[in-house]
């Protein structure tokens, strides 16, 4: 599988455990066999995580970007019960996310979690919602 990727001026990516910055105009990399990579700009920083749906997108990007993510895998099933017990509504976005794990499609997992940042975030604007007026 060939995947081509334009890396932006100043971007930095990350491919199988290196840093890349591009320092100069965009570049152009063809990467030919399979690899772990990601975006920078994709990324959460850890001191970002706030809530169980923000911690789970960093466990899923730990386990994109890790070469033997065993701690994390584990860490994600944890996080998916915590989840599921608050929000059930979110079951079916969870059960896509471990869907793709088991496929080994691991970014487009991440892909699909960053979309619970949303829906917890409606979900606790409601319920907070719902204390005040109570």
């Amino acid at each position: 599988m060939v995947l081509k990727l334009t890396i932006r001026p100043n971007e930095t990516i990350y491919i199988n455990g290196a840093e890349i910055c591009n320092s100069g105009s965009a570049s152009h990399l063809v990467l030919k066999n399979q690899c772990r990579f990601m975006r920078a700009s994709d990324m959460i920083v850890e001191g970002d995580v706030k809530s169980p749906c923000s911690r789970l997108v960093y466990v899923l990007q730990q386990i994109v970007i890790k070469d033997k993510p065993f701690d994390e895998l584990s860490e994600l099933s944890k996080l998916a019960v915590q989840i599921l017990q608050t929000i059930p509504s979110l079951a079916p976005q969870i059960l896509e996310i471990q869907s793709l794990l088991s496929e080994q499609k691991t970014h487009m997992a991440f892909k699909k979690s960053k979309a619970l940042l949303a829906f917890e975030g409606a979900f606790l604007a409601d319920t907070q919602g719902v204390q005040r007026a109570g």
